[in-house]
């Protein structure tokens, strides 16, 4: 086997520590579930989840380079697990993915949000994703109203799913180690999802992009008209975009000018 060069340009980590391997693999709770794990290297994790009896294994990795340490995982069970090598940015999973899956992912720093965003479009196909992302982002993705990381991206989230921080990881459990903290976080999807997607991202993104505006101040530039919307819902307008809560954007983004 050609001895492997890690690439830095993936933002590739590999989480070596067994422990801490086999305590996501319990959260997961995997036994007779069909799994899709997301950048899984060398296949570490992968042997745990394995070893957890999946009904199904699908594994998707951009380094083509990592082909011989996956290929010599599947040989041992091979009516269990199919490998694609594929960019899981170019990828729609509700496309090549049973129905209720359960997602597990250790995402390069760079590109997390970003997909994380995607799956949210159609996060009902999942029966819960478990994803390892830098801590900030994980502080980000769970934070409260009013905290200093309550964001755009912690409203899109939350109205999408039930988020909560499964445990830190120091640098040390990697390969090279990071410069971060990491965190893995579990997205388990709400039953029902009743909005426009496009809406209330575009209110998030103008009412998050001058934090320190009030909000009737911010929402002037979408229509005049909404302020009287969000008086006539109780939504307090002299409040800044970080002290609204997810349900007031939700109610928010109901607003029509037609």
């Amino acid at each position: 086997m050609v001895p492997f060069r890690i690439k830095k340009k993936l933002g590739q980590h590999f989480l070596n520590d067994k422990e801490t391997l086999e305590r996501i693999s319990v959260i997961c709770k995997i036994k007779k579930k069909s799994v899709i794990e997301i950048g899984p290297g060398k296949g570490s994790l992968t042997r745990h989840i394995l070893k957890k009896n999946p009904l199904k294994l699908i594994l998707i990795e951009k380094d083509l380079s990592l082909r011989p340490y996956l290929s010599k995982i599947k040989k041992d069970f091979p009516n269990l697990i199919e490998i694609i090598f594929a960019d899981a940015l170019d990828l729609k999973l509700n496309k090549i993915i049973p129905n209720k899956i359960l997602l597990i992912a250790n995402l390069p720093y760079n590109i997390a949000t970003t997909l994380i965003v995607n799956w949210l479009r159609y996060i009902q196909s999942f029966e819960s994703i478990v994803v390892m992302v830098q801590k900030e982002v994980a502080e980000r993705l769970t934070a409260k109203v009013s905290s200093k990381f309550y964001s755009r991206l912690s409203v899109l989230v939350q109205v999408h799913a039930n988020v909560k921080k499964i445990l830190d990881i120091d640098p040390s459990k990697f390969n090279p180690q990071p410069k971060v903290d990491s965190t893995v976080i579990q997205l388990i999807p709400k039953k029902t999802i009743n909005f426009d997607y496009e809406k209330l991202d575009q209110i998030l993104k103008i009412c998050f992009a001058q934090r320190r505006k009030m909000l009737k101040n911010n929402l002037k530039n979408i229509n005049v008209l909404i302020g009287k919307f969000c008086e006539e819902n109780k939504i307090n307008l002299n409040l800044r975009p970080q002290d609204i809560e997810p349900k007031n954007y939700l109610k928010m983004s109901e607003f029509s000018s037609d």
